[in-house]
């Protein structure tokens, strides 16, 4: 059985307006687990992930990384983000250095390591994200999806063995978003856990094994996506629209030209 990596445990977090942000939220994430959480925009998901490496402190409730509670001090924070790596929506809130290079490596050399270990991480970073012939253009000059790129490859070079991403195919063109998809694949072949926020569910519904989803604050449903997606209370509720692959079988169940595989979902208001 894979062990936990990830738990939050009754996470309360509330901004200084007053807004409610998190209310009493449960999740627990597997290693090398690939876990998409979906909600629509103010369902919480960035701040829950600015809650996972520290980023945000709850109000209430704790962050657990391989059972135990994190620590908010200065050097157990800066471990933890080792571990926990997060890639921003808007690669601007990620990018600061003069060069492509120079904000690959600025991680990296922050450990410590030696230039050639820094080098040896940053090349690989940039080949898995296909940034190697932007290595010495200024960061201010790129194209809105090569700043995505740069700055997923500094997260990478990083090493972490969560990796968060928020919203990463939003604005990329659809090759460089099939691009991705394939980069995920790879890093959870090499173990690695992986979490994203995404509004596009046909993406959640086939990269995923396991889902969440949230709506104000809250996680309303966690399990298989095959198995909540059919599911249309919680569809309804979370203002998410249905795979197409869901959609077509529903169809299909409906003139009698498939068998539904869900029987659980006449009982508990599904589509079949």
């Amino acid at each position: 059985m894979a062990e936990l990596i990830l738990e939050a445990v009754d996470l309360e977090y509330s901004y200084p307006d007053g807004t409610n942000a998190l209310r009493k939220v449960n999740l627990q994430v597997q290693q090398g687990e690939k876990l998409a959480i979906l909600g629509s925009n103010g369902a919480g998901k960035s701040t829950l992930f600015m809650q996972f490496n520290g980023i945000f402190r709850p109000n209430s409730g704790s962050i657990k990384y391989q059972g135990q509670d994190i620590s908010y001090k200065s050097k157990e924070l800066i471990e933890l983000r080792k571990k926990v790596g997060i890639v921003f929506q808007d690669p601007d809130s990620q990018l600061f250095s003069a060069s492509v290079y120079q904000d690959i490596s600025f991680g990296p050399l922050n450990l410590g390591l030696s230039e050639e270990k820094v080098a040896e991480r940053v090349k690989r970073a940039m080949k898995d994200t296909e940034t190697t012939d932007l290595e010495d253009k200024p960061t201010h000059l790129l194209s809105y999806g090569q700043k995505k790129r740069v700055s997923i490859a500094g997260v990478l070079a990083m090493g972490p063995e969560v990796i968060i991403f928020d919203e990463p195919t939003a604005g990329l063109d659809p090759r460089h978003a099939r691009e991705f998809m394939q980069l995920l694949e790879k890093l959870s072949i090499e173990g690695k856990t992986i979490i994203l926020s995404t509004h596009d569910v046909d993406l959640a519904y086939s990269w995923s094994d396991q889902m969440a989803i949230m709506y104000r604050g809250e996680i309303i449903a966690h399990g298989k996506p095959g198995e909540l997606l059919m599911r249309s209370e919680i569809v309804e509720r979370a203002d998410l629209t249905l795979p197409w692959l869901i959609e077509m079988h529903t169809e299909l169940v409906k003139k009698r030209l498939a068998v539904s595989v869900y029987p659980f979902a006449e009982n508990e208001g599904g589509f079949a």
